[in-house]
């Protein structure tokens, strides 16, 4: 499962870097997923769980950093799209934390966690927007990128209040432990971010067209 999660991050960052081609974007996501993958090596987040949920400022100031760095550059759209693809396979592996007793069932597709709708739309968008561009700045474009930004908001806040730490209102009988490990805590400090952030460029560019 690591070595799966691994390359869906991986495959993430360099699918963020082919869709916007601004190198400065993506270095600091590297910066921020050594930084967080270095602390959950060295089992930094299991010791003090509540410094975790710390590290979402951090992923919030670097989301507000690249939209600043993108905010007028064109993007490929196609690529964004991929990224959201991505959201499948990470539901699974999602569901293998949760049956290997490391992850909380409200985090997942059997609970309430509706990512893997996003993901498979975001596939029937990919398709139809190859023969068929004007898709991107149909409504239902638009409120489909809203929707899957509220969607991530909701199992972050779930993993929040499942986690063992003093906000835990869920999940006290399988809390959230695997995003306090390497390298399951990249996912809501890393992957999370760029989905929000491709939810939030290919909203911005449906509006103003500004799209390769």
């Amino acid at each position: 499962m690591q070595s799966l999660f691994l390359a869906i991050t991986i495959s993430c960052l360099v699918l963020f870097w082919l869709a916007v081609q601004y190198k400065l974007s993506v270095t600091v996501y590297i910066i921020w997923s050594f930084i967080i993958s270095s602390a959950a090596i060295a089992g930094f987040f299991v010791q003090f769980p509540a410094s975790f949920a710390l590290t979402l400022l951090g992923t919030v100031i670097t989301i507000l950093s690249c939209y600043k760095l993108l905010a007028h550059s064109k993007i490929n759209m196609y690529l964004l799209l991929v990224i959201h693809i991505l959201r499948i396979p990470v539901e699974y592996l999602l569901f293998a934390l949760f049956k290997a007793k490391m992850l909380a069932r409200e985090m997942t597709f059997i609970g309430w966690n509706y990512d893997l709708f996003f993901g498979i739309t975001a596939f029937v968008f990919l398709i139809t927007g190859i023969f068929y561009r004007k898709i991107f700045n149909f409504q239902i474009f638009r409120l489909w990128n809203i929707f899957g930004i509220c969607s991530v908001l909701i199992v972050v806040i779930l993993g929040i209040l499942s986690s063992p730490i003093p906000i835990q209102t869920i999940a006290f009988d399988q809390p959230n432990i695997a995003m306090l490990q390497f390298p399951y805590a990249l996912l809501p400090n890393v992957i999370v971010p760029l989905v929000i952030l491709s939810h939030i460029l290919l909203l911005k560019n449906s509006v103003t067209s500004k799209f390769q």
